[in-house]
Order: C-alpha cells, then structure tokens, then sequence
C-alpha cells in the first residue's frame, strides 16, 4: 500500500479538533474576500477539480489562524444559519489557489475553490494572503468536517477540522431561527377536575400548533392519548387537557405541526414524587413484592417492619434503581411489613399489608383446665420459630432463661400445637412466632393468656391488688362488727330473760 494515500488520512485524525461557539454573530459579511491589492478569483468548482495529493515535503504550514465561526443572517423576519470559513494561506512555490470543503452526515458537500490570478500569484509568492471564503448554509447542532487544499494539491499542505453548530438552545438563536422555536406554554391546574388548560405563547406564526399530554422516560416523552391540534389563526385560545394521575413525569407536550419541529416540553408535577410509591402489588403464589415506577426515578428500596409511629427497621437487601422494576422474593406478608423508598429529596414509608387479611398463617392462645398452649394454622406449608419470652417488666420480648426456641414444619390447613408449661400465669409469658422458610417476614408476639391481663396494664394490677387488700380489710372488718353486735345482743336477751325470772320469783314469795 502506498503510505502517501494514507497520509491525508492522518493528517485529517491529527489535526481535527471540536470548535463550540459562544457567540453568534449576527448579519456579519458572509461574501467572498481577498487580502487588499491581491487579485484573487472564486472559480466554479468541478469533483474532476479535484486530484490525489503529491507529495512535496518542502511545502508545509501553508494554512494558518483557520477560523471557524456561525453567522446569523436575517432577511426581515426571517433568519438562517450560515457557516463562515477564513484563514491566512502563505503563498510560496506555484501554489495558484485554495479549496475548502464542508462536509456533514446527511447533506450534499459545499466545496469553494479561490484562485490567485498570474499577476497576482507573482505578487502574493511569499506572502500571507487572507481569504474568506462564501458562507455555508447550515443547521443547528450540525456536525462539521472543513477541509482545506491547495492547488496543486500537495499532501503535507492539507489541513482539517471539525465545527459542530450551535444547537437550538443557544441563546442567540432559539428565538431567531423558525426551526428552533418551540413556542412557550402557560398552564393552570384543576386538582378538583383532574384537568390542565394551556395557553401557548410565541409560537411561529402561519402555523398550526400540536398539544398533549406524555410520559417522559428519559429523553422520549410517551404519548397519552392523541394530541390536540390549534389552528394557527386561534393560537390564543386555551386548550383543556384531563389527566388521570398527577405523576411527576407526566408533561405537557406542544409543537409547531410541521416535520421534525423541535418540541417543548412542561411538567406541571414534577415534584409530586408521592404518587410514584403507590405501585405496589403481592403475588401470593410467588410470595413477590413487586414496585413497578410509573415514572423513572433514582431511588433506594427496601423492606422494613414499622416499630412506633415512625421508626421502620430495615431488613436488608436494598435495591437501587433508575427507574427498573424492583422484585422482592420469598416474603411472609404481614401488617407491619413495609417498603421504604429513599431519594435524595426524603423518605417514604408504604405499608401494602397494612389493610386488609393479607397474612397466610395464624398463631392464637388457648386454654383449658389450667393448661396453656399456642395453636400455629397456616395456608401454605411453612416453618416458624417459636419462642416464650416474658415482657414484664418492659414491653420488649425478652427470652426466658432456660428456654431455647423451637422449629415448627406445619402442613397446610393442619394446625400445630405448641404447650405452654401450667406456671405461665405466673410470670408474664407471651410466645413469639416467626415464619423462616422465608427470606423477608416479621416476628408475632402473642400475648392473649387470660391471666396475663395485669402484665399489659401495670396500673390496673396496682390498683388491683389495692382493691384485694381493701376488700380483705372490708370483709374482716365485717366480722369483727358482726360478732360484736351479736354478741350485744345476746347480752341484751339474757338480761331480758334474768329480769322476767326475778319478777316471777317474787311474785311466787307474796303468795
């Protein structure tokens, strides 16, 4: 292969480099020119024009301060984007002109070629002549390939760069170019109605508009339902539009109604994050809790079993996501089972199994002359861990000494016994269960032995045994005043009885 075919190749690689504008220069001289007093000539340019390069290594830095820049040129109202090509070209050997070519994906190449005249060419021979080349017509955000050659084309004298244009939402012309304007819109929320009435304001004009609502996922806003169409001699009206679901990625969409125009784009709840959490749903048969985002969001979720108000301890396995569905596997459902979703704006707690029977097994306390036990009925096939743990004097479970927990396999609807030892009653007990053939479930306390009453309310089995003693008290009392008033009485009869006797002896002697 011949390495001279490859050098324009290189030197195309080496020398590129991005241009991004700041500025835009408006209505500035996009003709031809020439250094003043050289007479340089634009000539049509031909593809035969054009010939493999030959390599002349003495001729090198012919092209220098290369320029690059956008020009806004308007006619009236309207306005265009134009590329400006200049540099400085030091003449030297029989270099007779310049050629500069603008390429770009997806449009026809502008090639320029600029000629010394023979007088001149004898005058410029050595010298740094400025050109300007013609402006090129071009769009925004386009992306750029500038090529400048010299006749003869000589290899080492090439020189390439890239210019990417402007995008619409530069400052300078996103109200100036008609493809770039988007219009503005103005809205009112009707929280009552579920409705938004938009106004759209600077919109290109003899044009008809295109309203609706979408979902945006990233960069593409999803359609819901079709789009409303304005008529460009009613673009002052307002246009209603119903929403089911105040999500924050829902937007208001408008266009002007021609092909490929830009679109802008309102989201009226963007903050509203609170309605992203309500997607929950539970597979018994998979025993899955699933969150699906009706919007894309960066979040942190995780299980945690509400302890208070609002305390929720965590149970591992948090899961990351930007928006995928997230899917948590092999979860005993219960009411203090909850999902925690965490942002960088706050936290929110959302308890699925908070209403509703959710839960698929039952432990309950029975009892019957004097002996205490635990039944455990569940729907599935499970395992528990069951432990008895005392809850006097605080009202957390605290293990009892000397009692190790205990695993249960129950078979579907076959309820299991655990017993209770016939002392229960005189300590607080409660049992604690727990499912274990699950990776997410929540321990149960159950405390519902009949003679535990007064450990769940100390204050009442204080004023109990007050009432125990007082009515002890009572009833002694009671005692000591019924024998004495009897024994009054009995005092009293006899008294009777000794006076009756008396009086009826004497009677006797005065006969």
């Amino acid at each position: 292969m011949n390495y001279l075919q490859l050098l324009p190749l290189l030197l195309l690689i080496l020398q590129s480099h991005e241009v991004h504008m700041n500025t835009i220069e408006r209505n500035q001289n996009c003709a031809w020119s020439c250094s003043e007093g050289l007479h340089c000539k634009p000539r049509p340019y031909s593809p035969l024009s054009e010939f493999h390069c030959r390599d002349q290594p003495s001729i090198r830095g012919v092209f220098s301060n290369v320029m690059l820049s956008t020009a806004l040129a308007c006619e009236e109202r309207k306005c265009s984007l134009k590329l400006r090509i200049a540099t400085s070209v030091n003449v030297t050997g029989d270099i007779r002109g310049v050629l500069a070519c603008a390429d770009s994906a997806g449009m026809i190449g502008h090639c320029q070629i600029y000629t010394f005249g023979r007088v001149g060419r004898g005058n410029a021979t050595g010298k740094q002549v400025d050109v300007q080349f013609k402006c090129v017509p071009v769009r925004p955000g386009q992306h750029m390939f500038v090529t400048l050659k010299t006749i003869p084309n000589y290899c080492t004298a090439m020189q390439s760069q890239q210019y990417i244009v402007p995008e619409c939402s530069h400052e300078g012309i996103r109200d100036s170019i008609a493809e770039c304007i988007t219009g503005k819109l103005a809205y009112t929320v009707d929280k009552d109605r579920n409705t938004l009435t938009v106004k759209v304001t600077n919109a290109p004009e003899d044009t008809d508009y295109n309203l609706r609502l979408c979902h945006k996922r990233s960069v593409i806003c999803a359609g819901e339902g079709p789009h409303r169409t304005i008529k460009s001699q009613h673009l002052q009206k307002t246009i209603m539009l119903q929403y089911s679901k105040a999500l924050p990625c829902l937007c208001i969409e408008g266009w002007p109604a021609r092909v490929d125009a830009r679109r802008v784009q309102v989201c009226p709840f963007k903050n509203n994050l609170e309605e992203l959490w309500s997607g929950i749903t539970y597979d018994f048969n998979k025993e899955e809790l699933i969150w699906e985002p009706l919007c894309p969001v960066k979040v942190s979720v995780s299980l945690c079993q509400v302890d208070g108000e609002k305390s929720c301890r965590d149970l591992g396995n948090i899961f990351h996501s930007k928006g995928e569905k997230v899917i948590f596997s092999s979860v005993d459902p219960h009411p203090t089972l909850c999902t925690k979703f965490t942002t960088e704006v706050g936290t929110w707690i959302k308890c699925p199994f908070a209403k509703g029977n959710f839960s698929v097994w039952t432990a309950k306390m029975t009892s019957k002359n004097g002996q205490q036990w635990a039944e455990i009925s569940t729907w599935v096939k499970a395992n528990f861990s069951v432990s008895v743990c005392e809850m006097k004097p605080s009202s957390k479970c605290k293990q009892i000494e000397g009692n190790k927990s205990q695993t249960l396999s129950v078979d579907k609807m076959k309820p299991t016994v655990f017993n209770l030892s016939k002392n229960a009653c005189e300590v607080c007990v409660c049992i604690q269960v727990q499912r274990v053939d699950v990776h997410f479930s929540v321990p149960v306390l159950q405390c519902d032995l009949q003679c535990l009453n007064w450990c769940r309310d100390p204050e009442r089995s204080h004023f109990q045994e007050i009432e125990k003693i007082l009515l002890s008290a009572v009833i002694f009392l009671t005692v000591i005043l019924a024998a004495a008033l009897l024994g009054r009485l009995t005092i009293k009869d006899g008294d009777r009885k000794r006076k009756a006797w008396m009086k009826l002896t004497c009677h006797g002697t005065n006969h």
